[in-house]
């Protein structure tokens, strides 16, 4: 082979590596998730706000317009990533699920956290549409509570915000009302 072929075929061969490894690039770089990939979503539903029972404010109606399901709201509760309730908050219906020696079992319903008040009983102390404003945003429930709980149907007005997910809420409609079902299951 004459040195000029030699060249000609080493070129190709980095050309065709070059070219293959920015391929590649590409491709992991489409493939990339955004840090928001459980189904935040960018829509929020309209309500409006009324007179409370047991706290100022409430949103008497639904955000969909029907009830949701609670046995779809426990597994928001307990979703790691999205709803998370039990981090907070404890909750003995939840923590009764957890077998123990089960791994699985532990990891989901178990390891809740006592830096929020338990939610045992909840349902006895808020109506069902203060119990959707607490869902929505707890600080517009508790506005002088400093509260670090996440306003889970608001897309607006967080502080730290990944980039991926500005403009998005936690919970969809849907979502806020399934919990919103499974608290209700909640009485003393």
């Amino acid at each position: 082979m004459t040195l000029a072929k030699r060249i000609l075929s080493v070129s190709v061969a980095i050309a065709f590596a070059f070219t293959a490894g920015s391929s590649l690039a590409l491709a992991q770089a489409k493939k990339k998730k955004s840090k928001c990939k459980d189904g935040e979503t960018e829509q929020v539903a309209s309500y409006k706000l009324s007179k409370g029972e047991n706290i100022d404010q409430q949103i008497k109606a639904s955000l969909t317009g029907k009830s949701g399901d609670s046995k779809t709201g426990l597994k928001w509760m307990t979703h790691r990533r999205l709803g998370n309730c039990i981090a907070c908050h404890e909750v003995k219906k939840i923590l009764s699920k957890a077998m123990p020696g089960n791994t699985s079992s532990q990891k989901k319903y178990g390891f809740h956290g006592k830096i929020a008040p338990p939610l045992d009983g909840v349902a006895d102390r808020y109506t069902e549409g203060e119990l959707r404003l607490i869902v929505v945003s707890a600080k517009m429930a508790f506005p002088d509570a400093n509260t670090i709980m996440p306003s889970y149907h608001l897309k607006d007005g967080f502080n730290r915000v990944h980039k991926d997910c500005v403009g998005h809420a936690i919970f969809t409609a849907e979502r806020v009302e399934d919990v919103v079902a499974y608290l209700k299951t909640l009485k003393e």
